[in-house]
Formats: C-alpha cells, structure tokens, sequence
C-alpha cells in the first residue's frame, strides 16, 4: 500500500509467481506456482482495509459522518464513522487499486475481470471506474477484450525498452509480440469509449448490427488532439518503463520511446529499478539522468513521470519481498536440516566437525602411551550406571548359583 496525503494506493497480486520471466525482475524468478481466485485477489483489499481501519482516524466527523472530498462526491463514495470509534468506513479507505503485484493479469483473465467488476460494484466496494488500473506485459488479444468487457478501467503496459529486439532481450514473452500492435491496443483502450460515441452518431464499419467488431474496437475512426486530451482525462493510458542502465536508458532510446507515443497523449511512467538478486547485476540510472530521459520523451507530447519508489530501504519495493521471502525459506530449511544432521553452533557459526573414524583413533592412541592411556579413559570406560548394573548383574548370579547348590545339597543329604 501507498499512502499520498488522505489516499492510499494498494498494489495487488493475480498469481503466485509468475511465467512472463522478465530479466530485472524477482518474481520471474519464482516460477509460475498458480492463479488466484477473484475472492483472493478482494481479499487483498479487505486484509488492507482492516489494517488501515486499525491506523487511520476519520479526518472530520459530525454526527457519525464526514465531510466528502470533491474526489468523493464524483465517486459516491463517503467516510462514515463505524460503531462510533472513528475510523473510516472500510469501503473508503483504499482509493486506488492497481494490477502491479506478482503475476501477469491477463494470463488470468476471468478472475481478474470478475475482481475488477466487484470493486467498481456500488453494492460492493465502490471504487471510481478509473481508479482501478489493470497492469500487463503484453497480451493483445487479452488487451483487446478487457477493452470489450470493461472499457472503463486504466490499462498500463509494462513496456521497458522501445524497440523490439532490445525488448526481447530484457522481456522473454515479448517475442513474435510486435511493439506496434501492443501501443495499438493501448491506445484502442484509451479511446473506446469516444470511439463508441462516434459510431453511434455514425455507424460506419459496425456490423449490420451495430456492435463492436471481434477485436473490440468498432471501425476505423480518427481523433483529433482535443479528443484525445478529454478521453485520457477519463481513464488513463499508461506505459510503464523500468529505469536500468544500458540500452534502455540512453538518450537514444528516449528519443525512440518519444516517437513511439507521439500524439497519442499517454501517460509515460518512468520507474526508477529496485536492486534485486537476480541473474544479471543491473542499477539504476542517477537522478539527473532519469530527469533527462524524462525532458526528451516530454517534448514529444507524452505526459511523462518519475515513480516516487517507497519501501526500498526495508527490502519493500516492487519485487523485492519476494527474494526476501525465499532468503528466509532458504534460511529456515538449512536450520532443519542442520538440525537432523546433528549439533550446531546457537551463535550461527559453522558446525563443529564430525569425530574422526575409529581407526583414525587407534592410529593417534599408537603415538605415545599417554596418548594411549588418554583415549581409553574416554572410550573404552562404561557409563558409572552401566558399571553398577553390571556388578549388579553379577552379584545376583552369583547369588543363584549358590543358592541353586544348596538346594541340591540338602536334598541328596535328605536322601
């Protein structure tokens, strides 16, 4: 989660893992372990709610009620107190979702247009249409109907090089994935609604029944620049590109990236690299670099941003708590193993080494005599309560076999 003033943001996961194996990122590296249910991913929200509740008083509360932002009043949303404790309503607290945890969204698209559809549900969690953003690699067929089935919610594609063969190279799942056809579809995003409006006034390349072709986009129809200023007020179209140093970075490939949104007014998200532990040693550009990289592709016409990063500094960030994570799993089935195996230090230090064989002992007791005499006290002496059971043992034998003797003894003298 992300506070920004009075709003949070909370970033959530679609899958476990994940199959798309970008290079600069930890949780290509886990692997794909599984998708979540629609009621996992809400329940995301619901767990981050409860600890906002826990943490965060009503700003200003009469009568069981506060005051509505401008913000508020376009949602329907509201901040009312709960059982008088003032603590915000648990439906209000998150502002923001955004499809950016672990996972590649499309690949799990039923579920998470079913998420999508409960959180902008009045009667559920009632959060603005364009407060909810859908984040993907690139799956243009999937792109296309999420704009078919749910055209009101933001879509951000994870971009990170602009061309393709220096995309391929940093993102595995790009290949036979044309750039071109992907900032199509995000740009079919961003204007379906207008686009809709336009058909409507003049159905030309609709069907025969005036609904939307199968890619989800209806006819060929041109925007002009305050067209596309007001739809990208409504919803945004964004693309997110992570900040390493190499290609991707130079001035270049600002250039590139400029001309490959130019006119198309979408939002460029520049996201400065959380270090990680994966294969390939990567960094970070400096401040002032990424600022440049930011002037080149703005004086193309794009709204271009720096992410603000939270949460490096606790090994939080994007990516980040997953390899976290695994260190400590790591840690932890050492320490069982450690354990079947035999003592260890408590301070962490490496274990003591195993005894030598016995042969190796009797080679060291042949060095000397005292050496000799030493090692037998230690080994060859039985435990002081084994020595007592067996002078035990042989004081009651030998009780029995006197016994035993006059037994017989005073039987033949009978006789």
């Amino acid at each position: 989660m992300r506070h920004s003033g009075s709003r949070v943001t909370m970033c959530v996961s679609s899958q476990a893992g994940c199959a798309m194996g970008c290079t600069f990122c930890a949780t290509g590296t886990m692997g794909m372990r599984g998708n979540l249910s629609s009621g996992e991913i809400l329940e995301q929200l619901v767990h981050g709610s409860r600890i906002l509740a826990s943490s965060t008083p009503l700003r200003d509360s009469v009568g069981g009620v506060a005051e509505e932002d401008d913000d508020e009043r376009k949602s329907g949303g509201r901040h009312v107190t709960v059982g008088g404790n003032n603590r915000k309503n648990r439906m209000d607290l998150i502002r923001n979702v955004v499809f950016m945890g672990m996972g590649e969204p499309l690949n799990n698209y039923d579920n998470v247009l079913a998420a999508c559809r409960a959180m902008i549900d009045r009667r559920l969690w009632n959060l603005a249409h364009n407060r909810v953003t859908v984040s993907t690699v690139g799956v243009p067929s999937k792109m296309r109907e999420l704009t078919r089935d749910l055209p009101e919610v933001n879509l951000a594609l994870s971009l990170h090089a602009p061309d393709q063969e220096t995309r391929e190279r940093i993102v595995p799942a790009a290949r036979g994935t044309p750039i071109e056809s992907l900032i199509e579809a995000l740009d079919g995003h961003m204007m379906a609604l207008t686009r809709r409006g336009k058909v409507a006034d003049n159905p030309q390349g609709s069907d025969h029944h005036g609904a939307m072709l199968s890619d989800g986009l209806v006819g060929d129809v041109e925007f002009d620049i305050e067209e596309r200023k007001a739809a990208s007020k409504k919803r945004r179209a964004m693309i997110e590109y992570v900040m390493l140093v190499g290609d991707t970075t130079t001035v270049e490939a600002a250039h590139k990236l400029g001309k490959l949104c130019e006119g198309r007014h979408l939002v460029v998200n520049l996201i400065p690299y959380n270090k990680t532990d994966v294969k390939d040693k990567l960094s970070c550009p400096s401040e002032t670099h990424m600022k440049e990289f930011q002037r080149i592709v703005s004086s193309y016409g794009s709204f271009c941003t720096i992410r603000r990063t939270m949460g490096a500094d606790i090994a939080g960030a994007c990516g980040q708590l997953v390899v976290e994570g695994e260190e400590e799993r790591s840690r932890r089935n050492q320490q069982l193993a450690d354990i079947e195996d035999g003592p260890f230090r408590v301070d962490g230090s490496e274990k003591p080494t195993k005894p030598p064989p016995i042969a190796t002992l009797k080679t060291k007791r042949e060095v000397t005599n005292d050496t000799h005499c030493e090692c037998e006290s230690k080994d060859d002496d039985p435990d002081p309560w084994v020595r007592r059971l067996m002078v035990a043992t042989v004081v009651t034998a030998t009780c029995f076999v006197i016994s035993c003797g006059l037994l017989v003894f005073q039987k033949r003298k009978h006789k």
